[in-house]
């Protein structure tokens, strides 16, 4: 059975022979290790693929939602992206990249007076569809061929414009310039949903993401109320051709759900949920109680466990998530968000290599239970 094939029978509620595996890798140690990748070489996008594919097999991923390049930060693509295809003037925007995170550190306005004058302008279609089309098909016949499913993703219209603002512009001209930030939100919706448009044609896989950082540790940024009436009907327009499709729609935001968790697994009614952040923010097990039917991804946690544990505390974790969520299926197991720079090789693999020791059906819950009191002391996290 392929991944890809895996993956399909999973999301139509169809017997599987083990749960997968998923995550995004942008840890360059471990492209190095495991996929050969050279800081000083200049690669094509198949050679970067390859080096990709050769770094997921090598630690036993199954599926993913990006392909990493340490020499092009993303917000550069971003960026690029803005002025290929919304009309923005990329002279005056920098982005800058240390500690492992990257930022836009400079744009060509600084208030609203500026950010009026450098407005984007809504996308066309034939010019997106001309670039994304040939691409995707692309993608597609490269990750079947490495055995990946492949899970195409796009930023949400809120993530986009406050990226696009800056966070304290985008708040202040929600207040004092609504008509601002509608018009940018309506921008960015029209080329997330052209690309949702496009993806239906020539899909990877019968799922789609949507990266839209709504919360923070505490909660919502904004309140529910504002989504309901910005936000929503947006997200509904990206969602609508996938559904159309038959196809699986994921929803993506980091920190802690509160208020924001009804409005999207039960008013938008998104079919799966990621990453679920642990260590306060959210319980994994409640929110399965809750909503039975959706699809969980994540979330052994990259913010302590991953990055600061040893392996036996990256195993327990996953073991936990495989005997209390693999029973009803409806899960993908990974990092509560990424693999990135500050995760050692061996705890990423031992993740994966876990699941795919540990996940297979049908699930030996004694066998689990069993492993985890035997490693129980050895664990550091929470100690």
């Amino acid at each position: 059975m392929t991944n890809y094939e895996r993956l399909c029978r999973t999301l139509q509620g169809e017997s599987v022979d083990r749960l997968m595996t998923w995550d995004y890798i942008d840890n360059e140690a471990i492209l190095a290790r495991c996929g050969g990748y050279d800081p000083s070489k200049q690669y094509t996008f198949e050679e970067l693929f390859a080096v990709n594919s050769r770094a997921i097999k090598s630690i036993g991923l199954d599926m993913t939602r990006g392909i990493y390049n340490p020499a092009l930060p993303w917000l550069n693509v971003k960026v690029a992206n803005w002025a290929r295809f919304l009309g923005v003037d990329p002279r005056g925007w920098q982005v800058s990249q240390s500690g492992g995170t990257g930022w836009i550190s400079k744009r060509p306005f600084s208030d609203l007076r500026g950010l009026e004058k450098h407005l984007p302008r809504p996308p066309i279609y034939e010019e997106v569809s001309d670039w994304f089309k040939p691409l995707i098909s692309q993608v597609k016949e490269m990750a079947d061929k490495h055995d990946i499913a492949w899970v195409q993703g796009v930023e949400g219209p809120l993530s986009d414009s406050y990226i696009f603002t800056d966070m304290e512009l985008f708040l202040t001209a929600a207040t004092d310039a609504p008509e601002l930030i509608r018009h940018i939100i309506e921008c960015m919706t029209q080329f997330s949903t052209c690309i949702a448009r496009i993806y239906t044609e020539c899909a990877t896989s019968p799922l789609f993401f949507m990266g839209e950082d709504i919360c923070h540790r505490t909660g919502p940024i904004v309140s529910p109320v504002w989504l309901r009436a910005n936000a929503l009907p947006q997200w509904r327009r990206i969602m609508a051709p996938i559904r159309a499709r038959g196809f699986k729609f994921i929803f993506h935001t980091d920190g802690r759900y509160g208020p924001a968790l009804p409005l999207i697994l039960g008013e938008l009614d998104a079919d799966g949920l990621h990453p679920i952040e642990r260590n306060g923010c959210n319980d994994i097990f409640e929110i399965r109680e809750k909503y039975p039917h959706k699809f969980l991804f994540g979330n052994v946690c990259c913010s302590v466990t991953l990055p600061q544990g040893n392996p036996f505390d990256v195993e327990d974790e996953t073991l936990e998530l495989i005997e209390r969520l693999g029973p009803r299926a409806r899960c993908f197991i990974g990092s509560s968000s990424e693999v990135h720079n500050l995760v050692p090789l061996e705890n990423a693999a031992t993740m994966y290599r876990t699941v795919h020791e540990y996940g297979t059906y049908p699930l030996n819950v004694d066998r689990i239970q069993k492993r985890r009191r035997a490693i129980g002391g050895k664990k550091t996290v929470g100690l």
